[in-house]
């Protein structure tokens, strides 16, 4: 016990207890409950929440290996993971305000679990500020002093594809497509649909050849391969313009620049134009 008589958790502890929660009947419980009041939405159970997970640890790696004395060992193996895994858990009580919520349910659930205070404050910091709108009030100067949070929106915003549109949309956006109408809005939220319909695989990497001077890592791309009978490059870079420039803000923050990579075309962010344009001298043939 400590001296104010506050369990103390070992950070051992505190990993094995973040591995548990992806397998918590309670989180997922509120995962599956979020997901069905999130219905006229794309998917957001606990699926999507493995896979920010997934790629939050991989992003993490990449930036560790360059950056080793830029996390400490408490974001790296806590903060990180359960941020990524319980980010949306807040659906369950609000979807416009799941972030909020998320952040209530975060720090309620890892007290319980007897996580330090401050520990559990940086959690719930993370789902708390994972929305685009919120990341994006923060100034990179601050983000760098909480790179946890960086890659956990980074992370989120990079995953989606066709996966992700609920099985009977999906099912009419195939029909769609087989007459040449799958570019139309057919519904409520139809853009979404379709954006996430036509990306048939989605892959986040970093490029270290791809570091526009010394100060940069190389670029985070988030690699897509675009139906575009169902909806341009253009779409997609304009409909989900603020979360790629969360990512980039973000990117900024952990030394890195963020591309976005269509069918083997690289576009970045021309604040001149502002606007995301081809990278040029950049071209990878489709195989």
């Amino acid at each position: 016990m400590s001296k104010n008589n506050t369990p103390t958790i070992s950070l051992e502890e505190m990993v094995s207890a973040v591995q548990a929660m992806t397998h918590d009947p309670q989180l997922l419980k509120l995962y599956d409950e979020g997901d069905k009041v999130s219905a006229s939405q794309t998917k957001h159970d606990v699926a999507h929440a493995y896979s920010v997970l997934e790629t939050a640890q991989y992003l993490k790696a990449e930036v560790m290996r360059r950056f080793p004395d830029l996390l400490d060992q408490l974001a790296a193996e806590v903060v990180i993971p359960a941020g990524a895994f319980l980010h949306d858990i807040g659906r369950a009580v609000s979807v416009d305000d799941h972030a909020g919520a998320g952040k209530v349910i975060a720090l309620q659930y890892l007290s319980e679990k007897g996580f330090p205070h401050k520990i559990a404050g940086r959690v719930a910091a993370v789902v708390a500020c994972h929305r685009s709108d919120d990341f994006l009030k923060i100034s990179v100067e601050k983000l760098r002093k909480f790179p946890e949070l960086a890659i956990v929106v980074i992370a989120d915003k990079c995953v989606g594809d066709e996966d992700r549109v609920r099985p009977g949309r999906a099912f009419a956006l195939k029909v769609f497509r087989t007459v040449g109408l799958a570019r139309v809005n057919w519904w409520h939220n139809a853009p979404h649909d379709r954006v996430n319909f036509a990306i048939k695989k989605c892959e986040l990497f970093v490029d270290s050849d791809d570091a526009p001077t010394k100060e940069h890592a190389g670029a985070i791309v988030l690699k897509l391969s675009l139906d575009e009978r169902v909806a341009p490059a253009s779409e997609l870079l304009s409909l989900y313009a603020r979360r790629f420039h969360s990512c980039g803000r973000g990117a900024k923050s952990l030394g890195f620049v963020f591309r976005i990579e269509v069918n083997g075309v690289r576009y970045c962010f021309n604040d001149d134009k502002d606007a995301w344009l081809p990278l040029a001298g950049f071209n990878v043939p489709l195989p």
